[in-house]
């Protein structure tokens, strides 16, 4: 029976970083692309251009995502393996909630109530999320390539 250790570690380490990378592949071959991303309601919500490349190869189709804290020393290296979907969201209250959410993480002042549209207006972008099939916890600290299946 998997410990409750890599788990803590898991959600200490989603918090802690802002910043996920998502790899996609379509017609022109791989691509990869960080965002700044929310946890929530076991998704990786996150905003993007409609138009970017990891959007219009990743939306719907199955990709992978990577989260990892920087440090100089490679026995120190720590991070998250995923693959999954990703999906964009439709307006309501879900969405709302995430945007919501999202914008107090990020301190991103939004005048009034209607955040999805002020990410549309403002940024040119929509709320999508990555929702994992397969997450894993490496860190390197337990031995090179240590690796623990994390079940959300």
């Amino acid at each position: 029976m998997p410990s409750s250790q890599p788990k803590n570690r898991f959600q200490e380490l989603i918090d802690a970083v802002w910043t996920m990378t998502l790899a996609t592949s379509g017609e022109t071959g791989p691509w990869s692309a960080p965002v700044y991303y929310l946890y929530r309601e076991k998704r990786f919500y996150f905003f993007s251009n409609p138009a970017s490349r990891h959007i219009l190869e990743g939306d719907g189709r199955p990709c992978a995502a990577s989260i990892f804290r920087v440090h100089e020393r490679v026995d120190h290296l720590e991070g998250i393996q995923m693959s999954g979907v990703i999906h964009s969201q439709k307006p309501g209250i879900r969405s709302a909630g995430a945007a919501g959410a999202y914008a107090r993480r990020f301190g991103i002042p939004v005048p009034g109530a209607d955040f999805l549209t002020f990410f549309q207006n403002a940024f040119h972008a929509r709320l999508y999320a990555f929702l994992p099939d397969q997450v894993y916890h490496m860190d390197n600290r337990k031995g090179f390539g240590n690796r623990e299946i994390i079940q959300l």
